[in-house]
């Protein structure tokens, strides 16, 4: 499985980004090796980034998002993908990962802001 995670930085010791498709970078996570890549976002700054923010995390292969929370029009997308999305905790992206690994994460089933 793959995790993506919004990060204020390159590692999994970074906090989690205080907005989704406005972060600066994307650290995914693959559970089944423990290894993660990281990816600069190319539409911040974009109108309209969120839905293609989740369609280019889709076409990496992610299978669930940890966010700190997304607009109805990300949402949406996000629900066209497939994609499951869990809401972040105050911390790190690698803390993040292991409270979801451990069941200890709320699943996102409504948009969290307008727009």
């Amino acid at each position: 499985m793959k995790i993506a995670v919004p990060a204020n930085g390159r590692d999994l010791s970074n906090p989690v980004a205080d907005r989704f498709a406005r972060a600066e970078f994307f650290i995914i996570y693959d559970d089944s090796t423990g290894n993660f890549d990281v990816l600069e976002n190319s539409s911040l700054g974009s109108h309209g980034a969120g839905p293609r923010v989740v369609q280019f995390l889709a076409s990496q292969g992610v299978d669930v998002l940890i966010v700190p929370g997304m607009g109805q029009n990300a949402f949406g997308a996000m629900m066209a993908a497939g994609l499951r999305a869990y809401l972040a905790v105050p911390g790190s992206v690698g803390e993040n990962i292991e409270l979801f690994k451990s069941g200890k994460l709320e699943e996102m089933r409504f948009p969290t802001r307008a727009g």
